[in-house]
C-alpha cells in the first residue's frame, strides 16, 4: 500500500516538473520573442531614418501593404501602419517581414481609406512597453499636455494631429462605425456623443470637414475593453 502511495506521489512530482518546465519554457520563448521583435522594429527604425526625416518610399518598397509612420514625440509609440482591405486583420499577429508576431504590427481599419473623415489605427497593448502601451498615459490628462500631437506621415504628407478626447470604450462602441460623415450634421453628432463618453477632451474640438485620427488598444481588466484616443488634423 504504502508502495503504491509512493508511486503515486513520484508520478504527480514528475508531472509537477513537467509543467513547471513547459510553462517556464513558453514564457522565456515569448520573452525572447518579445526582444527579437523589439530589435526587428528597430531595424525598420534605422532604416526609414535618415538625415532627411523618414524615407517612406524605402519603407514601402519593403513591404507594399505599408501606407505610412505614426509616432507621438517623446513616447515609445514610433511605428510603420500597415493597410490590407482585402484582408482587414492580417497584421494583428504578422510582422512587418510577414512572419508571425505576438505583437503584430500597427494597422489601419480596412473600411477606412487615406481620405475617410477619421482614421482608426489598432495597435496591441503590450506590457514591454511596446506597440500602443504609450496611449494608457493618456487617461492622466497631464500625460496629454506633455505629448499633445500625434504625427501620421504617408509618402504625399506628414500630418500632425492635436489630441482632442480619450475615451475608455468597448470594443463594439458606435464610435468604430464612424469612418466617414455624409454630413455636418452626422459629423457633429458623432463628435457629441464621443466628448459625453470622454475621460475628459482638449480645446482642440474637431470641425467638420477636418481629419480626425483615433488610435485604439485593448484596456483594462475586461477582454473588450478599448482605449481610444481621438486627434484632429491641424489646418
Amino acid at each position: 500500500m504504502k508502495r503504491k502511495r509512493k508511486i503515486r506521489l513520484g508520478i504527480i512530482i514528475v508531472l509537477l516538473i513537467a509543467v513547471l518546465a513547459a510553462s517556464g519554457y513558453y514564457i522565456w520563448q515569448e520573452m525572447y520573442s518579445r526582444v527579437q521583435e523589439k530589435k526587428a522594429f528597430e531595424k525598420i527604425h534605422q532604416l526609414v531614418n535618415d538625415e532627411n526625416g523618414r524615407n517612406i518610399s524605402l519603407l514601402i518598397e519593403q513591404n507594399s501593404d505599408c501606407i505610412g509612420w505614426v509616432s507621438i514625440p517623446g513616447t515609445t509609440l514610433d511605428y510603420p501602419v500597415m493597410y490590407t482591405p482585402d484582408n482587414p486583420q492580417k497584421y494583428l499577429r504578422l510582422s512587418f517581414e510577414e512572419k508571425y508576431s505576438f505583437s503584430g504590427v500597427p494597422f489601419l481599419d480596412a473600411r477606412c481609406s487615406m481620405k475617410s473623415d477619421n482614421l482608426i489605427v489598432y495597435g496591441h497593448n503590450l506590457k514591454n512597453d511596446t506597440m500602443f502601451s504609450s496611449l494608457g498615459g493618456y487617461v492622466q490628462e497631464s500625460y496629454s499636455r506633455k505629448h499633445p500631437e500625434i504625427e501620421f506621415e504617408t509618402e504625399s504628407e506628414k500630418a500632425v494631429y492635436s489630441v482632442f478626447a480619450v475615451v475608455q470604450v468597448d470594443e463594439n462602441d458606435e464610435w468604430y462605425n464612424f469612418v466617414d460623415a455624409p454630413n455636418s450634421k452626422n459629423f457633429s453628432s458623432y463628435i457629441d456623443e464621443i466628448k459625453n463618453k470622454a475621460v475628459y477632451t482638449t480645446d482642440a474640438v474637431p470641425e467638420f470637414g477636418q481629419q480626425l485620427l483615433t488610435l485604439a488598444t485593448c484596456y483594462g481588466s475586461n477582454k473588450s475593453g478599448r482605449l481610444i484616443v481621438v486627434s484632429v488634423k491641424n489646418q
